[in-house]
C-alpha cells in the first residue's frame, strides 16, 4: 500500500513538473501547469517574402499561471514589425509597420495523453489592439504513445476591426469582419531523452467579405529540446499552396515561418 502511494506521489510530481513541456511551436498540447506552477514563455517568430521583398518580427512575452483543477490562465505582452516592398500604380514604395497588442488566454485540460485514451483540452483567447479584436477557440486533442507524441488543434477566430480612409477633411471609420478557421497537426518522435525531432501541418483559411480569400497550407520540420523546468523549440515552415487557387498566396501570407520558442517554469 505505502509503495503504491510512494508511486502515485512520484507520478503527479513528475505531471506537474513536466506539465508544460512542448514539443510544437504552432500546435499546443493538452497539459497544463499545476496550481500555483508559473512559467515564462519567450517567442520570436520572422516571417520572409512575399511577392516581392518583406520580412517581419513577432515578439510575444507570455506569463502563465496554473489555477488548479486543470485549469490555467496567461497574459501576453506582443510587439511585431516588418518591412516590405508594395507595388500601387506600378510604383514600388517600401513600406514599414509595428504593431503591440495585448492578450489573455485560458486552457482547462478535460483529459490526460497518457492516462486516458486521448488527451483533450478547451481554450480561449483574447487579442486587444488599438484598431481591432480578435477571439479565438481552439480544441485540443494529443495522445503520447511511447516515444511518439501527436497533437491536432481545431480553431476558430473572429476579428472585428476598425479601417480608417479619408474623405476631404475628416477621416471616416469602416468595420470589417474577418473569421479565421485553422487546423495544426503535429507529430513527433524521442531522439533521446531530451531531444524531440517534431513535424508540423497548419492550415489556415480567411473568410471575409461573403468568401473564402485563401486556404494556406504550409509543412515543416522543428526540433524540441526539455529538461526540468525549462524547454526550447525551433520550427521552420514553409508554406506549400493556396488550396483554393493551387499557388502560393503571398499577398497577405510568406513563403517562410521560423518561429523560436523557449520558456522556463518556476
Amino acid at each position: 500500500m505505502i509503495n503504491k502511494i510512494i508511486i502515485g506521489v512520484f507520478i503527479l510530481f513528475s505531471i506537474n513538473t513536466q506539465a508544460q513541456d512542448r514539443l510544437f511551436t504552432n500546435t499546443y498540447q493538452s497539459n497544463v501547469l499545476g496550481k500555483g506552477q508559473k512559467e515564462l514563455e519567450v517567442w520570436t517568430t520572422m516571417r520572409n517574402q512575399r511577392l516581392k521583398y518583406y520580412r517581419a518580427f513577432e515578439h510575444r512575452l507570455e506569463f502563465e499561471v496554473g489555477l488548479g483543477s486543470k485549469l490555467q490562465t496567461a497574459f501576453y505582452l506582443n510587439y511585431g514589425y516588418s518591412k516590405g516592398i508594395e507595388t500601387a500604380g506600378n510604383v514600388d514604395h517600401l513600406v514599414a509597420e509595428s504593431a503591440y497588442s495585448f492578450a489573455n488566454e485560458w486552457k482547462l485540460k478535460l483529459s490526460d495523453p497518457t492516462a486516458n485514451r486521448i488527451g483533450s483540452a478547451v481554450y480561449f483567447e483574447y487579442t486587444l489592439r488599438t484598431e481591432e479584436t480578435e477571439l479565438e477557440a481552439k480544441i485540443i486533442l494529443d495522445k503520447q504513445i511511447g516515444k511518439v507524441t501527436q497533437a491536432l488543434n481545431v480553431s476558430g477566430e473572429y476579428e472585428f476591426k476598425n479601417e480608417f480612409s479619408d474623405n476631404n477633411d475628416q477621416i471616416v471609420v469602416n468595420k470589417e469582419h474577418e473569421i479565421k478557421l485553422n487546423l495544426n497537426y503535429g507529430l513527433a518522435y524521442q531522439l533521446h531523452k531530451n531531444f524531440y525531432l517534431a513535424m508540423e501541418l497548419s492550415s489556415n483559411n480567411l473568410y471575409e467579405e461573403n468568401e473564402w480569400k485563401f486556404s494556406v497550407l504550409s509543412a515543416g520540420l522543428g526540433l524540441s529540446y526539455n529538461m526540468s523546468g525549462f524547454w526550447v523549440n525551433l520550427s521552420c515552415m514553409p508554406q506549400i499552396s493556396n488550396l483554393i487557387t493551387s499557388n502560393q498566396e503571398l499577398s497577405d501570407n510568406e513563403k517562410l515561418q521560423t518561429r523560436l520558442i523557449f520558456s522556463y517554469v518556476f
